[in-house]
């Protein structure tokens, strides 16, 4: 019977969660979604079945980016970020609600614009500073999910997209910084060494952070892990994206700063005063 550790202590998933965990494993999307779906129509305050489905569904707006516009996967993100609220209401100690709930909120801002979303960031950010706090421990056995590994990935790629203009503190509370987006992404690769997505990430942060320091140290260094994670095995519907994207990445590398599965952002502050 498969285990979750959390908040010290171990407990068991029901059997609906379990298979949900085992079709993950397999890389099998819609058949976590469908049992998950299923499950929480009839037990609607699982913790563990609600942040698995938020980000099944978060995962799956990851797939369908590829080819639906951004509104119409809008939905999916609110859900998830709904789904992920009442997951940590239910079981506040549990760091995966506090997590899933601001990626969907991150993923609503990457598909809006970030720089219509900038009110927002601090939102996100807290919440994933309370994650931190948390002293849950989960990982997939196929490698694909993890945590803290997905908080890590997620707090990276926050302070690499948010805009680190001095006037964001104004604006939101908060703001971007590339060194310590590069920091998280060295501790997710710490975590999951033979992680695609961790790898390919840490490159990515390397390239912006050498653009943006003209720091050709770390250009060097960001071209070596994306071909260290273009030569992984990928399966895991995002990793094949992830694996696809990278050739793309980089012939892009001084575009590295914006990059986003769904689309590459354009965060400058002119960009910014363009819209008022």
């Amino acid at each position: 019977m498969m285990l979750l550790a959390a908040v010290g202590f171990a407990f068991a998933l029901t059997p609906e969660v379990e298979e949900s965990e085992r079709l993950a494993n397999a890389g099998d999307l819609e058949g976590v979604l469908k049992t998950l779906e299923s499950y929480v129509a009839t037990h609607p305050d699982d913790a563990e079945a609600l942040w698995r489905l938020s980000r099944a569904l978060y995962e799956k707006g990851e797939v369908l980016a590829q080819s639906v516009p951004d509104k119409e996967r809008m939905p999916m993100y609110t859900r998830a970020q709904t789904l992920a609220h009442h997951a940590r209401e239910i079981d506040p100690e549990n760091g995966e609600g506090w997590l899933w709930e601001g990626v969907a909120m991150g993923r609503i801002a990457t598909a809006s614009g970030i720089l219509s979303q900038l009110s927002t960031a601090d939102d996100i950010e807290h919440l994933w500073m309370v994650a931190l706090s948390k002293k849950t421990k989960y990982r997939m056995e196929s490698g694909i999910s993890s945590f803290p590994g997905d908080l890590y990935n997620a707090l990276g790629q926050f302070y690499r997209l948010c805009p680190d203009w001095l006037a964001m503190k104004w604006i939101s509370g908060t703001r971007g910084d590339i060194d310590q987006s590069v920091h998280y992404f060295r501790l997710m690769v710490a975590d999951d060494p033979g992680r695609l997505e961790a790898q390919k990430e840490l490159g990515v942060a390397l390239l912006c952070k050498g653009y943006k320091q003209d720091d050709e140290a770390a250009k060097a260094e960001g071209r070596v892990w994306l071909k260290k994670a273009e030569a992984l095995p990928y399966s895991y519907p995002t990793d094949v994206i992830d694996h696809h994207q990278i050739p793309k990445i980089l012939a892009r590398e001084s575009e590295a700063c914006g990059y986003s599965r769904d689309g590459w952002e354009d965060t400058a502050e002119s960009a910014y005063a363009g819209q008022k």
